[in-house]
């Protein structure tokens, strides 16, 4: 896996770490949290951080909104 996963989205040039990109995955699969969380061996705060970078990055709001920015971007792939 590369350190970053890039893409253009308009003129803004978008990364997101491995475990931001593995965060926001599960948060695509319908994970909460506590469930992303518990996979992946971290607390449900770390967790929310990582996706609140995600949101900073992409301009949204919502992780539902990072997710379809994502999927449109090419970031990550809808299961």
């Amino acid at each position: 896996m590369t350190p970053h996963r890039q893409t253009d989205v308009g003129t803004q040039s978008l990364a997101l770490s491995p475990r931001e990109l593995e965060c926001l995955i599960w948060v695509c699969r319908g994970k909460s949290s506590g469930d992303i969380g518990s996979i992946l061996g971290l607390s449900p705060r770390t967790v929310d951080s990582y996706l609140e970078k995600v949101a900073a990055k992409l301009r949204v709001r919502t992780r539902i909104e990072a997710v379809a920015v994502a999927v449109r971007a090419g970031l990550i792939e809808p299961d």
